[in-house]
């Protein structure tokens, strides 16, 4: 049974946690890669590769996610009917290297869920929020943040979180959602992905 939080607002938006093992496959993986997946993407980063012959080795690893955010999602909302997706299939994988003064501006993506998961994130950039982020009227530093609608009294239409290494965050692909840049001399490595599910259900 995969652990996870949901934070206290409108979406599903899944956090979780992948295993040293999974990390260290999806950056042997990242490295191996020099398919250059910018002209498809939002962000404004120099280096996104597209993995290649993903579904061996990334589809076993990751489909205990995808059942567990669709059991979560089933508790959490009215709007899903009560039957499973009869399947679902990856459109697309992508591994990023956030530099400093890169960053995705507010975007969303195709498919039915997104998700991205944290393989690097240097101290810097922790410390770079935690020492500035008050200083501007937003999250601050290397945030990725979800955001739906205008901001309205008595309501809750953002989510900031610092991301850690090992992190996973699972969303509805139309969610709007952007990543703040740092200034920090380090780079952040993530990996993206977007997946569709299947027309039938069971």
């Amino acid at each position: 049974m995969i652990q996870y939080i949901t934070p206290y607002w409108g979406p599903l938006v899944f956090e979780s946690q992948i295993d040293k093992e999974f990390i260290d496959l999806l950056l042997e993986k990242g490295q191996e890669t020099t398919l250059d997946a910018r002209k498809n993407l939002a962000g404004q980063i120099d280096k996104e590769f597209y993995y290649e012959n993903y579904n061996e080795w990334f589809i076993p690893k990751f489909t205990d996610y995808i059942e567990s955010y669709i059991d979560a999602a089933i508790n959490y909302t009215t709007s899903l009917p009560k039957m499973r997706p009869h399947g679902w299939h990856l459109e697309k994988l992508w591994i990023n290297y956030q530099k400093a003064n890169e960053y995705n501006p507010p975007h969303d993506h195709t498919g039915d869920l997104s998700f991205v998961i944290y393989l690097q994130v240097p101290e810097e950039i922790v410390m770079e929020n935690e020492e500035t982020h008050e200083e501007h009227n937003n999250a601050g530093p290397g945030m990725i943040n979800f955001w739906i609608g205008l901001d309205m009294p008595f309501a809750i239409n953002r989510c900031s979180k610092m991301p850690s290494v090992g992190d996973i965050f699972i969303f509805p692909a139309w969610l709007p959602h952007y990543v703040n840049a740092f200034k920090a001399d380090v780079e952040r490595i993530s990996v993206s992905g977007n997946l569709h599910f299947a027309s039938e259900v069971e």
